[in-house]
């Protein structure tokens, strides 16, 4: 027996239509609980580097940065580490390269600078602060921040050099932090 169909009711389609923007929120509305885009403001974080300093996002303000999520026991990360050090070989004074080791401890992580011979700073997320803040699952992730501080470009996963190169077009833009407009830092938004 044939049931008849019910009529239409546009209440049940705005409900699910309501549910389903909940579920998966456009790209707007993660950027509104600060996960970091491209086009936004880098997130300010404050870590500790390998030699004790303390490092701060913001004091990369008006040069570009490379930041790479790594850890030490990676195999990914270090298959990618000997172009993640090449770029900060040739980054001369355009831009900056920082490593942000991740679950990881200081020794693990001098032990295996050493070994791999890298030439940048490394600042310390033993407890994946930064980590989470940026929204990394997991270990290696880069981003490519311009030198007002909005991000760029991010390569989640290993990075190849094809990746690097398309990445690195147009946000190794110098700017002179005075500049700036009162009130742009890491964390804000952009004009």
């Amino acid at each position: 027996m044939n049931r008849p169909r019910p009529e239409a009711r546009p209440g049940r389609c705005a409900v699910f239509c309501l549910g389903a923007a909940l579920l998966f929120p456009p790209a707007a509305a993660a950027a509104a609980t600060n996960a970091p885009v491209i086009g936004a403001a880098a997130i300010d974080f404050e870590l500790r580097s390998l030699d004790g300093k303390t490092v701060r996002l913001k004091s990369f303000l008006g040069r570009p940065l490379v930041i790479n999520f790594f850890a030490s026991w990676c195999d990914p990360c270090r298959e990618e580490m000997p172009l993640v050090n090449e770029l900060a070989r040739a980054a001369g004074d355009r831009y900056r390269v920082l490593g942000v080791a991740v679950e990881d401890s200081r020794a693990a992580v001098a032990q295996y600078a050493q070994e791999a011979q890298l030439v940048f700073p490394i600042a310390l997320d033993p407890n994946s602060t930064v980590r989470r803040a940026y929204r990394i699952f997991g270990p290696p992730a880069t981003f490519f921040i311009d030198g007002r501080g909005i991000v760029r470009d991010i390569v989640l996963g290993p990075m190849t050099p094809e990746r690097a190169r398309s990445a690195g077009k147009g946000w190794r833009r110098t700017v002179n932090p005075a500049s700036f407009k009162a009130g742009l830092t890491f964390g804000s938004r952009p004009p």
